[in-house]
């Protein structure tokens, strides 16, 4: 059975579960109080549920973030003048509508703006290595319609940010979201992916979920889908998915949730049919290819712990999380130490005679080619969190976090202030290190340390 039929086959199963739920459900079952805490989507930065079930109205908010980076690179060690620092400024603006109809029926949009107003002077190339062309730059991060049928299926229908997987860092389930979370706190929105979702709940035990997700798609048969049904088992939930696209290998994911001995347990995989969906860089010789990875069944699992207790009198605020990481289709080794210069015979270059073909090294290949991954990079990882929201006082919050790549033996680790004041202000500020040898994971910008310093308001 191929790619193709395997997930028609899927869709109707859950279009029968679909027409099955509208006569079998009761029209009084709430979703977001049943499960609020679940894989469901979720927008950004959500917004208190209405007390009143049927409360219509129409609020328009958001917030504007002023950020400032100072970086010192790696030679400022052994020569501290000013010419081995580096500086970023960032403003950012969002627009948020949010608009309650009856019959829990919603419309929500979140519009950013982000002026870069250092973009023109010599340090242009560490914005253009953000992806920006310009000092200015406007997106449309999302923009969903919520509609029900009976209160038994839920649909959105739009751009819109999911939470799908369990684990606080990595989700190797997650085969929908274009943009992966950061390590270091985004200033701004994740980017949204266009498509439709279907939620169809099964009493307290059982949720099936569907996406159908059409984001940069020009023709039918570059639609990919992906399905799940989660399941309540005593205090521990399940869930099984599946993600399919015409001429692509099959990924199965399986993710579970759960508390022992005191701590919350968490852990997701995910495994091919064989081969990736992402091509991967390959050397043969003195060329360089880009392909996919081979045949052979590729897996990813992470398994994460955490635990919530009481900090000076102030219940819950203190958490950690501890996650390690398996990816399956990673690289070995470092292959960002490698300076050597190949012939490129990938994309554009592979039909040009060999005098003609580029010479690159292997970063340069995938920073150009945007196959670079960061935290997805390499095959081991492990990461930790830790924060207390109420450090001595209620409206201070401290964050110590580090992620690894145990492969190439090198690490960023943060800590981080954030104040909130009474008249919709916050204040931040957040030391970012940078360890490892040269041309690793972690280090590969040259940088040693960062200061980010930020102020934003909401409105």
């Amino acid at each position: 059975m191929n790619t193709v039929e395997l997930f028609t086959n899927v869709s109707v199963f859950f279009m029968a579960c679909c027409a099955g739920s509208l006569v079998a459900q009761s029209s009084d079952i709430d979703e977001k109080a049943l499960f609020s805490d679940t894989v469901s989507v979720v927008a950004n930065k959500p917004i208190e549920e209405s007390k009143t079930k049927d409360k219509t109205g129409t609020a328009i908010g958001g917030t504007l973030n002023a950020a400032e980076l100072v970086g010192a690179n790696r030679d400022y060690l052994d020569n501290r003048t000013l010419a081995n620092t580096s500086m970023l400024s960032m403003l950012v603006g969002s627009v948020t509508l949010d608009s309650r109809l009856q019959n829990d029926t919603k419309v929500f949009g979140n519009l950013e703006t982000d002026y870069m107003p250092g973009f023109d002077t010599l340090s242009t190339s560490m914005y253009k290595s953000l992806g920006l062309t310009g000092p200015y730059a406007i997106y449309l991060r999302e923009l969903f319609m919520d509609f029900n049928v009976n209160r038994s299926a839920y649909f959105r229908v739009g751009k819109q940010v999911l939470q799908w997987g369990r684990c606080f860092f990595w989700n190797p389930t997650d085969f929908i979201n274009v943009e992966k979370k950061s390590f270091v706190e985004k200033i701004g929105s994740r980017e949204g992916t266009y498509g439709a979702k279907l939620h169809i709940p099964f009493g307290t035990t059982a949720n099936v979920y569907s996406f159908v997700n059409m984001n940069s798609v020009n023709r039918i048969d570059s639609i990919s889908g992906c399905a799940k049904f989660e399941y309540l088992f005593g205090g521990t939930e399940m869930a099984l998915s599946i993600w399919g696209k015409r001429n692509r290998p099959v990924i199965f994911g399986y993710d579970v949730s759960s508390r022992v001995a005191g701590l919350d347990v968490s852990g997701e995989l995910s495994v091919t049919s064989g081969g990736d969906v992402v091509p991967h860089l390959k050397q043969r010789d003195a060329s360089l290819y880009v392909e996919a990875a081979d045949n052979t069944p590729l897996p990813r699992l992470c398994v994460g712990i955490g635990k919530s207790f009481g900090f000076l009198g102030f219940p819950d605020a203190c958490s950690f999380t501890l996650e390690a990481f398996y990816n399956g289709a990673g690289y070995e080794g470092n292959i960002f130490s490698d300076t050597t210069h190949y012939i490129v015979r990938a994309g554009k270059y592979a039909d040009m005679p060999d005098e003609l073909k580029p010479r690159a090294t292997k970063t340069e290949v995938l920073v150009a080619g945007n196959m670079y991954d960061q935290n997805y990079h390499s095959r081991y990882y492990a990461a930790f969190f830790f924060g207390i929201s109420r450090f001595f006082v209620s409206d201070l919050g401290c964050n110590v976090n580090a992620i690894m790549n145990i492969e190439q033996k090198c690490a960023t680790a943060t800590f981080s202030l954030s104040y909130a004041m009474l008249n919709n202000v916050s204040l931040g500020a957040t030391l970012i290190g940078y360890f490892g040898d040269k041309n690793t994971e972690y280090t590969l910008s040259g940088q040693s340390a960062a200061l980010r310093i930020n102020v934003d308001v909401g409105f």
